[in-house]
């Protein structure tokens, strides 16, 4: 499931299987800097129908306004070529355990498929919070293409926390999970009708991050704060109009121990 979920967000050759993506990542600290760590997506393949349907009717040459038989078409096609890359959740979940570093443990683990909608998420526990970012999902020797930049192979790499003296500082860059896509449908030779489909499946990318500790807050450039969880919620509009100063400088707080 995980390794589908890989291949529908980046790893395909075209911009057909990104979909409607939420994503969000949860960090609870303890005073010791252990803790839990979350990851959760959920992939609605809905808006893909209408993109899918109209680019097979301008290959052929019938202008991009599909109809109702082809959009049935392209929807059973669209669930049969993700349904025959569905690998068995509890495989998965065990070949994930494998690979976790030592003083990780998997808490949760669940992938839900129903049709042309999917959703999955997991929960670690952690001794040292530096152990994230050693968190890699499993290669899928099925699909070597698909792996790429991927943020959900490993959600929690580029995560830094750094406690010196009384100061404990969490940084994360922010991340474009359709930034190589937004880069072929540039160069691709659509039309505006088919450009503007594909805008809006763009706009429904929706990423949110969450820390949450007992420590005193210093500093932070959150969107807001609810109580002890500090909440950075991104839409694509959102991405779009940072710089790349801004995406590497991310997410960020300061806390006192």
């Amino acid at each position: 499931m995980y390794r589908f979920v890989a291949a529908a967000v980046l790893g395909l050759s075209t911009v057909a299987m990104s979909g409607c993506l939420q994503l969000e990542q949860t960090l609870t600290l303890e005073k010791d800097l252990s803790g839990k760590a979350g990851f959760a997506m959920n992939l609605d393949m809905e808006s893909l129908v209408p993109i899918m349907a109209a680019f097979k009717k301008s290959m052929d040459g019938k202008g991009t306004v599909p109809t109702e038989a082809e959009l049935a078409e392209a929807r059973k096609e669209i669930v049969g070529t993700h349904k025959s890359n569905i690998r068995d959740v509890e495989k998965d979940k065990q070949q994930f355990e494998r690979q976790l570093p030592p003083g990780v443990k998997l808490l949760d683990l669940q992938a839900k498929d129903d049709g042309l909608k999917v959703a999955a998420n997991f929960l670690v526990g952690f001794d040292e919070v530096s152990k994230l970012s050693q968190i890699r999902f499993p290669k899928n020797s099925d699909r070597p293409d698909a792996m790429g930049t991927n943020p959900v192979d490993s959600p929690f790499g580029a995560l830094k926390v750094v406690a010196d003296g009384q100061t404990v500082l969490v940084t994360t860059p922010v991340k474009n999970p359709l930034a190589e896509e937004e880069e072929k449908v540039a160069q691709a030779p659509f039309d505006a009708a088919l450009t503007g489909l594909i805008q809006q499946l763009f706009n429904g990318v929706h990423i949110v991050f969450r820390i949450t500790s007992p420590f005193e807050v210093l500093e932070h450039n959150a969107h807001r704060r609810e109580g002890a969880t500090l909440i950075w919620d991104y839409d694509f509009a959102k991405i779009q109009k940072m710089s790349s100063e801004q995406m590497n400088a991310g997410i960020r707080v300061k806390y006192r121990r």
